[in-house]
């Protein structure tokens, strides 16, 4: 597919001592930070770092990746939120802080929907059901007839993560008794599902999947439309007779009022890095499935993510604050 790029000539000052307006024909002249709203070394800051390098390249300027941890990766977004839009900031966000921040802080600083713009989507990511290994369940339909029973715990990452939220809007459309046990990441919601304290754990197949493997927990579902490459035995939700499909979306964005056409430009150069063969090959081995959008669609895809995200929130009283 063509790709059609809008460019612009710098119009001059706006104002006595005011600086020329940015355009894409001399844009990048200097280095570019993709902030990351994470703590180094998860998904989000290996990807930023893959997709950083080879901008770098691409745009022939240094590409540097800048970690702004905390609250739910709404400490970065501000951070983004006030930044300059003169296109030199820009993030590697994730559907967590691009869309549930807003209704899971009712006090925040910005508006992630006024104050921050789509640039493209870079990858979606499944999120995985597994069981203790005592649990009495070998899919997907087995564990919801048990949890029609009783009640069943499930850990996830924290309060309003997209493990958080698959495990709530699965619990509404089947009518099953599950109840979420919020930590603070992975990590430890793993080890209490593995000693069985809780029952389950929804979380990233990245952070998962070895457990699988070694037999400390059993896959149960994932909710991704297609099977994943890393568990192709383990059932999707949708084909299991639940319509139910959840991503973790990673995608660019910048702050608003950053000039459109250098938004399309950037987000040009992330769809060529994501479509080379090393970016989508680097993408896959972390457990992601590389796909790159346009301002537009990814614009369309956030509206549909935040219809839905922010009823359920509402619906299940859920805050972080």
């Amino acid at each position: 597919m063509m790709y059609k790029l809008f460019a612009s000539a710098c119009i001059g000052l706006a104002a006595l001592g005011s600086t020329p307006i940015a355009s894409a024909d001399t844009w990048p002249s200097r280095p570019i930070v993709l902030l990351v709203p994470w703590a180094p070394g998860g998904s989000s800051d290996t990807i930023a770092r893959i997709l950083g390098e080879d901008l770098s390249r691409r745009l022939n300027t240094t590409v540097v990746v800048e970690n702004k941890p905390g609250a739910g990766g709404t400490i970065g977004s501000a951070q983004l939120a006030r930044a300059k839009p003169d296109g030199y900031t820009f993030m590697l966000g994730v559907s967590g802080d691009q869309v549930n921040a807003e209704f899971l802080y009712p006090n925040l600083s910005y508006s992630p929907s006024k104050d921050i713009v789509p640039v493209s989507t870079v990858a979606r990511e499944a999120i995985l059901i597994a069981g203790n290994a005592k649990l009495p369940a070998a899919g997907p339909q087995d564990m919801l007839a048990l949890a029609g029973k009783q009640e069943l715990s499930f850990g996830t990452s924290g309060i309003g993560s997209t493990g958080h939220l698959a495990g709530e809007l699965l619990k509404r459309r089947a009518h099953a008794q599950l109840n979420a046990i919020p930590y603070k990441g992975n990590a430890p919601a793993i080890t209490d599902a593995i000693a069985g304290h809780v029952d389950m754990v929804i979380a990233s197949p990245v952070a998962v999947v070895e457990h699988v493997r070694t037999g400390s927990l059993k896959a149960l579902a994932v909710t991704s439309a297609e099977r994943i490459e890393q568990l192709p035995d383990v059932p999707t939700l949708k084909e299991s007779g639940y319509d139910i499909e959840v991503n973790t979306w990673y995608m660019v964005v910048a702050p608003a009022k950053t000039p459109q056409d250098i938004v399309e430009r950037m987000s040009a150069a992330v769809r060529e890095s994501v479509a080379s063969p090393a970016v989508h090959a680097r993408i896959t081995q972390i457990g992601a499935i590389p796909q790159a959008s346009t301002p537009q669609e990814m614009g369309a895809l956030l509206k549909d993510e935040r219809t839905v995200w922010g009823k359920l929130i509402q619906e299940a009283g859920i805050s972080a604050q």
